[in-house]
Formats: C-alpha cells, structure tokens, sequence
C-alpha cells in the first residue's frame, strides 16, 4: 500500500535525496565554459597551459567523471564539500560565514511578510467592505506584480540616496566595533539598517501570495455549516474566527515552510542588488566563475533545507488536520 501523506515515508526521502545530490554533481558540469580557461568563465585569468593542467589535477578535473563523481561522494561521506576552484578555501567555512546572514534577512522577512498577508487576508475575508481593506487590496496585488529589482532600486533611490535613511549596500559597517559598552546593541542596529532595504524587497515581494492565499482560505470556511453552529451555541466573534482560522491554517503554514526552505537561495537577485553577503550573492558568483565545489555545496545545502521542510510539512499536515493521518481515507 503506498504511504500516507501523514506516515513519514523515509525511503521516498532518502531516494529524493539521492538523485538531488547526482543532480548537485552533474548539472554543474554541464553549463558552458571552463573555470581554468582563459574567457571560460567571468573573471578567469590566463593561465598558461602547464599551471592549468596542475590546477586540473590537483583539483581532480582532468580525471573521467566517474571518478570525479566517487571521490565527491567520498567527499559528502566524510562532511568534506571541497575547495572552492577561485578562493582554494574550503567550501564548508565560506557556507557558514554566508548562511547566517541569509537566514536572518530571508527568514524575518518571509516571517513579517507571513504575518501581514495574514493580517490582510484576515481583513480582507472577515470585512470585505471596509475602506483600509478596499484600498490595501489593490495595493498588495498590485505589489506583487513588480519585479524585484524594479522594488529595490525604488528604495534605493527614495531611502538609500534620497533621504539617505538606510544603507544602500553591504550587511554591516566595516570596522564597526561590537565589544565594550553599547557595543553590541549599536553593531545590531547597524546590522537591521543594512536589513532594512533588501528586507523590505522581499517583504513587497513575498505579501501578495500570503495575503491571497489566506483571504481565499479563511473565505472559503466562512459559510461552512461548523461555523453556523458556533454561532447558534453563542459564541463570539472572535472564537468563531479562529475556528474558520484553524481549517484555514494547514495552507498557509504550508506556504510559510516553502518559503522558509528555499531562503537559502531565494534571495539571489536581492542580495546581488544590495551586495549582501549571503548565499545567493555567493551562489551568483559561483555560477559566473564555474565554480563547481562552491555551486555544489549551495545547492547541496539549498536541497537538504527544502527537502527537510518538506519533511516537516508533511507531518505538520498531519498534526493538522486528522483525515491526513488515516492516509486520505474518506
């Protein structure tokens, strides 16, 4: 018998895994261009062509692919990604440098974003007719019809440069000392201004989905007969929305644990305008440099957080609503 969304299906996890990380190898390799080839890849210098077959060697490039793949899975077995083909670091120290700041400015901003497409929908669904719902309305749908580079030059230029509130690039000031007396609490504002303008992009960009997602889940349960019934045992207002919120809820958590498993490389194109130093600026300049050990160890690291949030999904799910835990049965 197949398994239940609610029945935790380990093997469907381990195979999914399995062909993400011969996915991570190949794909890599099959873009155009050389990371030791002279206008190969951006940024490539030339090499003579004695100093680029050693740095193949060392590196492992110039054995059959089937090797390469061996010692990569090696590699993974021991927890060692390799070294990166530009920096000769090793591609574990840049990911933990990059990945804090990405799960701070992604993680917070898909959390406000959840809570005021929520609180939108919440408005939207329950009091329909009201004059902030009717002009919000337009306003976030409209929102989330502009590109994301479009959102952020327009903060640049009427916040960064124009009335110069926050910073325009960067995740902290340089040198900013953190220690001593009001150390600290200076360095961590200085860190949410420089959050402030990519984190409001992503903000923009991320309401209009939770916003519509939750007015037509919540509007959906409105009419449902369980809610004339708790309103015929007397119960208020706000005890009768939180029943229509429970039923409305297992969609909207679902969207937030997507949104929250692909931070890991969903905010490329934001922290490439704003020269934010997370994984998707570290990712851009893989990509560019053919980079193979740098772009496999984030999209490995991307794979394994999307493929967890899934997992957990999929037993919230169940927590949440009963008929997931009987397989579906009707």
């Amino acid at each position: 018998m197949a398994p239940g969304p609610g029945r935790w299906p380990l093997g469907r996890y381990v195979g999914v895994l399995a062909a993400l990380v011969l996915l991570n190898f190949f794909l890599p390799r099959l873009l155009p261009g050389s990371p030791l080839a002279a206008g190969g890849a951006e940024g490539a210098p030339f090499l003579p062509a004695r100093a680029a077959a050693e740095l193949r060697r060392t590196y492992g490039l110039d054995r059959p692919m089937a090797q390469q793949l061996v010692q990569y899975l090696a590699g993974l077995a021991r927890g060692d990604l390799g070294r990166s083909l530009t920096s000769h670091r090793p591609v574990t120290a840049l990911i933990a440098e990059r990945l804090p700041w990405t799960v701070f400015l992604v993680g917070l901003a898909v959390l406000v974003a959840a809570a005021l497409g929520a609180a939108l929908g919440t408005m939207a669904a329950w009091s329909p007719q009201r004059p902030l719902v009717r002009l919000a309305t337009p306003l976030v749908v409209g929102l989330g019809t502009l590109p994301e580079f479009l959102v952020a030059m327009g903060l640049i230029v009427v916040l960064g440069t124009g009335w110069q509130l926050f910073p325009v690039g960067g995740a902290v000031t340089p040198f900013l000392p953190h220690q001593g007396p009001g150390g600290l609490a200076a360095w961590v504002a200085d860190v949410v201004r420089h959050a402030a303008l990519p984190g409001a992009t992503l903000v923009a960009a991320l309401v209009p989905a939770f916003f519509l997602l939750s007015r037509n889940a919540l509007a959906a349960t409105l009419g449902a007969p369980y809610l004339l019934v708790a309103r015929g045992k007397g119960l208020d207002e706000r005890g009768v929305l939180w029943h229509a919120w429970r039923n409305a809820l297992p969609s909207v958590a679902a969207l937030l644990g997507l949104r929250l498993g692909y931070a890991v490389t969903g905010a490329a194109v934001v922290e490439r305008i704003f020269a934010y130093p997370g994984m998707g600026l570290l990712l851009v300049d893989a990509v560019a440099q053919r980079d193979y050990p740098v772009m496999q160890g984030v999209f490995l690291t991307a794979s394994v957080a999307a493929l967890a949030t899934v997992a957990t999904l999929d037993a919230l799910a169940a927590m949440l609503d009963p008929r997931l835990r009987r397989g579906g049965a009707r």
